[in-house]
């Protein structure tokens, strides 16, 4: 149970920092102390898990052992609150015109603009619409069959948001979803193109787009199931892949959104692998 302590330190730790920000800028931030209560409340709350046995009645060890992750919810829709606060928009420009000189243009636009292929981009809409219900379908299943690999799952993915919350916040960028038209006919108005839209419009954080979680998030679900369950990273790999295009293709993100959540994913696990493994990991997957 040592990793799950961890989990527990990560999310206490990013609480107190936002907390601290808050505080620190609250003449910018409106009702500014129902955030730092309601920080202090719930890191308070994680604080006092450590006294619980560890083992507990099921509805009680499910709620303890899955807690991060409406956290994770709550956390990115209070990312629009404070980076639109106190955030430095300067490097959605810097970005914008890096990828015209790289790319000469913005592939977030003209490659929708090139393949406007229905059938490629349903396939992946529906990747893209894969990242909302990753999370509890393959954790679901890791928590029922291989339980050490969700917790080891979610102390990844903790790591890996918080760190992209604490940029986002300080640092957010407009993505191509709000600065740019969305991809017309013949892609709009059909099913997946219309759901992906109708939940991005309700549940993104404007300010949320670099380094990309949606490619961070995919990738340390996918090499905890290379390294643990080859051939359900096999299942996943086309979907993976499909949602990392999805990202640029559906003018959600631009290329260097998908690089830095790339290359975040790959630092937190090369953290993890060679610096904590050994120290914190029950059963640990990255041999």
């Amino acid at each position: 149970m040592r990793i799950q302590r961890y989990t527990d330190l990560v999310i206490a730790l990013y609480l107190l920092v936002t907390g601290g920000f808050v505080l620190a800028s609250r003449q910018f931030v409106t009702n500014w102390e129902r955030y730092l209560f309601l920080h202090l409340v719930i890191c308070t709350a994680i604080v006092f898990l450590r006294f619980l046995p560890d083992k507990l009645p099921a509805p009680l060890q499910v709620m303890r052992d899955w807690y991060p992750v409406p956290l994770f919810l709550l956390f990115y829709k209070e990312v629009e609150v404070f980076a639109a606060s106190f955030g430095n928009w300067s490097l959605t420009e810097l970005i914008r015109n890096a990828e015209v000189i790289l790319f000469q243009g913005h592939p977030s636009i003209y490659l929708s603009e090139i393949y406007n292929w229905v059938a490629l981009s349903e396939y992946l809409h529906f990747c893209y619409f894969f990242h909302n219900i990753q999370i509890p379908l393959i954790g679901g299943y890791w928590y029922v069959t291989r339980r050490p690999v969700f917790r080891e799952m979610l102390f990844l993915l903790c790591a890996t948001l918080c760190i992209s919350y604490l940029f986002y916040i300080l640092y957010p960028v407009d993505s191509p979803f709000y600065l740019a038209e969305p991809p017309g006919a013949p892609l709009a108005g059909q099913f997946f193109y219309e759901l992906v839209h109708f939940v991005s419009e309700r549940g993104g954080a404007r300010g949320g787009a670099f380094p990309s979680s949606h490619v961070s998030v995919s990738l340390i679900i996918w090499i905890t199931a290379w390294y643990r369950q080859r051939k359900l990273a096999c299942a996943l790999a086309p979907i993976t892949a499909g949602l990392i295009l999805a990202t640029v293709y559906g003018r959600f993100h631009y290329v260097l959104d998908l690089v830095a959540g790339f290359g975040l994913a790959i630092a937190v696990i090369g953290f993890y692998r060679h610096f904590l493994r050994d120290r914190i990991a029950d059963d640990s997957f990255l041999r």
